[in-house]
């Protein structure tokens, strides 16, 4: 940990932050404890930024930034990925961090990169900042079970379904957020009435199969056992539509239009094509007492 030796005004912690998991948390409680007057985090929008190839994400730019502020920043900031990608390290350093943000401390993560065509790294970014006057703190990667923890590392896990170890290292539950829509009313038929929201855009779709589940009525803050299921309900339809599906274990009454939250625990079991309403029915049965039993 960095020593300060007088009254920090501003700290500004540097990175793309893409899922805010528990190697991310570490950098922002970090931040919170140079004491500054404002924390700030700049970042960039996840949708800017082709992280290794890959087109989806553990959260959206809103919910990253709702995260950030949530682990301690006082602000966010989402540069312009375009705009600063063809900066030099010293020029970043020089006029961003000391003209534009005035900056006292500036953080980063070990393997942070910067400036035109990734030249800059964190230990370059130490050695400039310290030239301009300002003091740096290189934050260790977290590690868990030998392996770093990693937004790649966590998307895997989401898509071959291991949802409690994706949990693990996110440091809060996998979730999709959205309005309560109009499904097929099959649910209410098979005495099993369930909720639908849409999956949201761009973010990575767990293996195909169903879950137990927390869900949150954003209105009223009000917490449910849930099974969701995510995939195509193979059995009743053959539109081919991904969505989640969700029965929840009380009575919540009608929830149409409502803003609720699901987050994704245990994968239960892989999402299948049953001979009919009947056996499919039954399985739902056995999956509601299983989710009874769990915490």
């Amino acid at each position: 940990m960095i020593s300060i030796d007088k009254k920090v005004k501003k700290a500004v912690l540097l990175g793309l932050f893409d899922g805010v998991h528990i190697g991310h948390q570490a950098a922002l409680k970090a931040l919170c404890d140079t004491g500054a007057d404002e924390k700030i985090v700049y970042t960039f929008r996840s949708s800017e930024v082709d992280t290794k190839g890959h087109r989806s994400f553990v959260l959206t730019d809103l919910e990253k930034e709702q995260k950030l502020l949530e682990y301690g920043a006082d602000r966010v900031y989402f540069a312009d990925f375009a705009t600063v990608r063809d900066t030099s390290p010293e020029d970043f350093v020089k006029d961003t961090l000391k003209t534009e943000f005035g900056a006292d401390v500036v953080l980063c993560g070990e393997n942070f990169r910067f400036g035109k065509n990734a030249a800059g790294d964190a230990e370059l970014l130490k050695s400039l900042c310290e030239s301009y006057g300002m003091k740096s703190e290189i934050v260790k990667l977290v590690h868990i079970d030998g392996e770093t923890v990693s937004t790649t590392r966590i998307r895997a896990l989401i898509e071959n379904g291991e949802m409690a170890e994706a949990n693990e290292l996110l440091g809060y539950k996998y979730f999709f957020e959205g309005l309560v829509a109009h499904g097929m009313s099959l649910g209410r038929e098979m005495g099993i009435r369930t909720v639908n929201i849409p999956l949201t855009p761009r973010k990575v779709v767990p293996r195909f199969g169903v879950y137990s589940s927390d869900v949150t009525v954003i209105s009223t803050g009000e917490k449910f056992k849930g099974i969701s299921n995510v995939g195509v309900k193979p059995t009743v339809s053959d539109s081919g539509e991904i969505g989640l599906e969700t029965h929840i274990l009380g009575d919540v009454g009608d929830l149409y239009s409502e803003d609720i939250k699901v987050e994704l625990k245990r994968f239960y079991r892989d999402e299948k094509k049953f001979s009919g309403v009947e056996e499919l029915t039954a399985t739902i049965n056995k999956d509601i007492d299983k989710r009874r039993e769990e915490d």
